[in-house]
């Protein structure tokens, strides 16, 4: 004799379907998850970015060109070859170099009556923001405050 299974196949299946909906579902959303993190790592990253590169412009700005002026907001910062360089760890804490992950370099060049600026930050070695200013010399004077 056979015996009815009331069913238990479509159950089963049915119960198979609903399953592998929600696997789907899980899979679509931790992808959504991982995405909306990275967006704002970088949101974190740029945001960091224009505070350090807001700061040195105002020095440019107000007419500071020396790095002891600089180093009063970036203490570790170093000159090599005209150029002054800073290093940040992954918290934007000034550092090292060897336990750097960012680096931002300040840069002057005066032609005539214009003094050019050029600040540029870097992760590894691909640039991820850069800003170039221009202030003009009253007279071919520096605007530095004594």
């Amino acid at each position: 004799m056979r015996q009815k299974r009331n069913g238990s196949h479509l159950i089963l299946m049915e119960l198979m379907f609903v399953l592998f909906f929600f696997a789907i579902c899980g899979v679509v959303f931790l992808q959504i998850f991982v995405k909306s993190h990275n967006i704002s790592v970088k949101a974190k990253e740029l945001t960091e970015t224009k505070n350090c590169v807001t700061q040195a412009a105002e020095l440019f700005e107000t007419g500071y060109t020396d790095i002891e002026h600089y180093q009063e907001y970036f203490p570790k910062l170093e000159e090599d070859q005209g150029i002054y360089q800073g290093y940040f760890d992954k918290d934007w804490k000034m550092t090292q170099k060897k336990n750097a992950v960012y680096k931002m370099t300040i840069s002057f060049d005066d032609q005539g009556l214009d003094r050019n600026g050029k600040i540029t930050i870097f992760k590894a070695k691909k640039q991820i923001y850069h800003l170039e200013l221009l202030k003009h010399l009253p007279g071919g004077k520096s605007n530095e405050r004594s």
